[in-house]
């Protein structure tokens, strides 16, 4: 059958479209995303970096045809970066009230627990309280990232606490195997890490509840991002957690 005019005119008007969407199909922005040592998130590994939150990150950005630069950033440095805009995109982040005021927050793409970390020989005597309130009557010590969020019911009650904040994750498992501290509060699968590789395994261990176990997310500076670029991450991230791309991911670190 010959092609008519018509049909030329539908064809070409079909390419257009096409073409059309898929220059459409990506970020605006060039996003300047924070990173820290945090294992087994953020590493330093064969000179680049890797880790779980930086595979999901590729693989997110990759899929909302996003592109992005990565820049080392302490904690509490990128929470002011973020609110200021000399950064764009900050990763395991929790979604808060106060956070909310100058950043926007992408669909949860894992979940975090914050357990607190003891020495194994003091395990019984902590572990007779099963929350935070009854741990503020036994009067330990604790230490904390500084900058850090660790849940709500933490916020509520820390101030009657003994709390010493800290700037590096090694540190406060340095602190706790030198008796320096009572409790830490840190990410479960960053302490196991840490322990593991400090050779603690036998003096340190977890009680049996935890601080928190809530959604994780991507945090964009409210103000250098298009809220357009986060819709599209958002569809990346519920289309990889469909197909379990997500998962697949996420179970090789844990």
């Amino acid at each position: 059958m010959p092609i008519t005019n018509l049909t030329r005119h539908f064809l070409l008007t079909m390419l257009l479209l096409l073409l059309s969407n898929t220059a459409l199909a990506g970020c605006q922005t060039r996003f300047l995303v924070g990173w820290l040592d945090w294992k087994p998130y953020q590493v330093w590994h064969n000179d680049k970096v890797t880790g779980m939150d930086i595979e999901l990150l590729k693989v997110i950005m990759n899929k909302a045809g996003c592109r992005y630069e990565l820049t080392k950033v302490p904690w509490e440095r990128t929470m002011r970066y973020i609110k200021s805009g000399d950064l764009d995109l900050a990763l395991g982040a929790s979604k808060t009230a106060e956070r909310s005021e100058w950043a926007y927050f992408s669909e949860p793409y894992r979940r975090e627990i914050m357990a607190l970390f003891v020495r194994r020989d003091e395990y019984t005597k902590w572990n007779t309280a099963q929350n935070f309130e009854q741990l503020a009557g036994l009067n330990p010590r604790v230490m904390a990232l500084r900058g850090a969020y660790y849940g709500s019911t933490w916020n509520q009650i820390k101030d009657r606490f003994f709390v010493h904040q800290l700037n590096k994750y090694e540190q406060l498992i340095k602190m706790l195997g030198v008796q320096r501290t009572d409790v830490v509060l840190t990410d479960l699968y960053n302490g196991k890490v840490l322990i593991k590789e400090l050779g603690l395994e036998h003096d340190i261990t977890t009680l049996d509840w935890n601080a928190s176990d809530d959604d994780i997310h991507m945090m964009f500076s409210k103000a250098t991002v298009n809220p357009d670029d986060i819709r599209l991450i958002d569809e990346a991230i519920r289309q990889l957690r469909q197909s379990g791309t997500l998962k697949q991911v996420i179970d090789r670190y844990r």
